[in-house]
């Protein structure tokens, strides 16, 4: 609804519900600065759900040799699970790991990836006392070059070790990563906590290349009962 990710998005929020969404996805990108009671009061009026993301950048990042940047990336992320607490979201979803737009190869990453599994741990840890997940989106190689498909996801989640930190699976993502997304859905089971549909132009669900009812049924397959959230981008950036 908003052409930046800094928008206040409150008033979309009484458009999402006269559209007819059962709930809303809050990007917190600026969290300090966000109104929560604000958007929880709107999501009461509306009988409305949530969930929220979020995302890292070179200042705050807990993938950082850099301890002092490692932890103004835990406290953004714990901000955020703060946040999603006090707006009643079980779900902290996106890019979690690194910063967005990270390419550095892996060879050379391996030390910075070493650090985002501790401090995901750690993160996890008091988001399970919040009742949050951490849902950790998959992005394709030119967004990012921690982890991009299913299987690799699955691997990291099994160096992290905790129950409250899962994966996030994005249709636009997929479909320039996964040889089959149908496939990878069934493989990644219960793994998968959080759904974006997107299309492969970055459009409605639909108007694309992706064949939707494939993956409405893979994710039926695999008792997915969560929300269906529709991320889409009008302008290229």
């Amino acid at each position: 609804f908003t052409p930046g990710w800094g928008d206040d998005v409150l008033p979309f929020i009484d458009t999402a519900a006269q559209i007819g969404y059962d709930a809303v996805e809050i990007p917190l990108m600026y969290p300090d600065a966000f109104d929560a009671a604000g958007a929880r009061q709107r999501l009461r009026e509306h009988h409305l759900a949530c969930t929220c993301g979020t995302g890292l950048n070179p200042a705050e990042d807990i993938s950082s040799l850099d301890a002092d940047i490692r932890r103004k990336g835990m406290e953004r992320l714990l901000r955020c699970t703060q946040l999603c607490e006090e707006l009643g979201s079980d779900c902290l979803g996106g890019v979690l790991y690194a910063p967005w737009g990270l390419r550095t190869p892996r060879t050379q990453f391996a030390a910075n990836r070493a650090w985002a599994v501790e401090c995901l741990r750690s993160v996890a840890d008091q988001a399970a006392h919040r009742g949050v997940t951490l849902s950790l989106e998959v992005l394709n190689r030119y967004e990012s070059s921690f982890v991009n498909t299913i299987a690799e996801g699955r691997q990291l989640l099994a160096e992290i070790g905790c129950r409250n930190v899962r994966l996030h699976f994005d249709t636009f993502h997929a479909h320039i990563e996964e040889k089959n997304l149908a496939q990878a859905i069934r493989a990644g089971g219960a793994d998968i906590f959080h759904v974006h549909l997107c299309d492969n132009n970055r459009g409605a669900p639909g108007s694309g290349a992706i064949d939707f009812d494939a993956v409405l049924d893979a994710l039926r397959e695999i008792g997915y009962t969560r929300y269906l959230m529709v991320e889409n981008f009008v302008v290229p950036d």
